[in-house]
């Protein structure tokens, strides 16, 4: 908060009017606090998994509104398309790969990319997460980093168990190759955020 001094002249008589001025914290959106959008980013994230996983297309739209709402609040919009762009591309090309190679099978998929519309979202949904959500992983060791990545992979076999993604190998060499990619993910896009000055806002 922060005191002007407002100078009012009338009738020859000076007055001081005392204004508070609100003024929002360094890095945050218009009207959310840092902490506040924190909270508000992580849990539109388990929204958005869990109706993407379950509803996959059908809840295509609702997940769109979610992600243009987490956008127009995001504090830093200019710095994080950059960085969104570059989680997007390597989850989105890791996925396809993994798709094109019969590790995972689904029902459905887009005409230029071998995985489905829900998933493609999903990953733009992680891609504007990771950064504020996820944030104090940012300052763990990178041995740490791995372990959560590791635990992360567990979700595709939710995922499997949901219905949304058949494995088409035995499940325990599946989850073996996503434990092995998702360690090496977790470390390198936390690098990428910190590569890009995201550490601005991590703190």
């Amino acid at each position: 908060m922060m005191a002007k001094t407002l100078r009012i002249f009338g009738y020859g008589n000076f007055i001081q009017v005392k204004l508070k001025v609100l003024r929002f914290p360094v890095g945050s959106s218009n009207f959310l606090t840092l902490g506040q959008y924190r909270l508000l980013n992580l849990f539109s994230f388990k929204l958005l998994w869990f109706i993407l996983v379950v509803f996959q297309n059908r809840a295509a739209i609702p997940a769109l509104i979610i992600l243009i709402i987490l956008n127009v609040c995001h504090p830093k919009k200019r710095l994080a398309w950059k960085t969104f762009f570059l989680i997007s591309v390597v989850g989105v090309c890791t996925d396809s790969l993994l798709s094109i190679s019969g590790v995972f099978l689904f029902d459905q998929s887009l005409p230029f990319l071998p995985i489905p519309l829900w998933l493609l979202l999903l990953w733009f949904a992680f891609a504007m997460t990771l950064p504020y959500g996820f944030a104090f992983v940012s300052k763990s060791s990178p041995l740490i980093q791995a372990l959560v990545g590791a635990a992360a992979s567990f979700s595709y076999l939710i995922g499997m168990n949901l219905g949304a993604v058949t494995y088409g190998y035995p499940l325990l060499i599946t989850q073996c190759i996503l434990i092995g990619i998702w360690s090496l993910l977790i470390p390198l896009y936390f690098n990428l955020i910190h590569q890009e000055r995201y550490n601005v806002i991590l703190k």
